[in-house]
């Protein structure tokens, strides 16, 4: 199963962080986006073997970094 991960803020620094934290642990980052105040970032990884334990690690990752919008699709 793929995944994909689109994540919203307004700072920019916490995208950086987060997107370079899930790049070192095998995701694909595309380049942050601006769109309307806000930045966009999207991540994506191949061969996920759970959609809830997939979930569980990225919500810790949202909550933690404070990122005000954050969306998966599993395909």
């Amino acid at each position: 199963m793929r995944v994909s991960h689109t994540l919203k803020s307004t700072e920019r620094e916490k995208l950086e962080i987060v997107a370079g934290l899930l790049q070192q642990a095998g995701y694909r980052s595309g380049k942050i986006d601006w769109q309307t105040g806000i930045n966009i970032v999207r991540v994506s990884r191949e061969e996920v073997s759970s959609e809830s334990d997939e979930r569980t690690r990225i919500q810790g990752i949202v909550d933690h970094f404070g990122i005000e919008d954050w969306t998966a699709t599993f395909s």
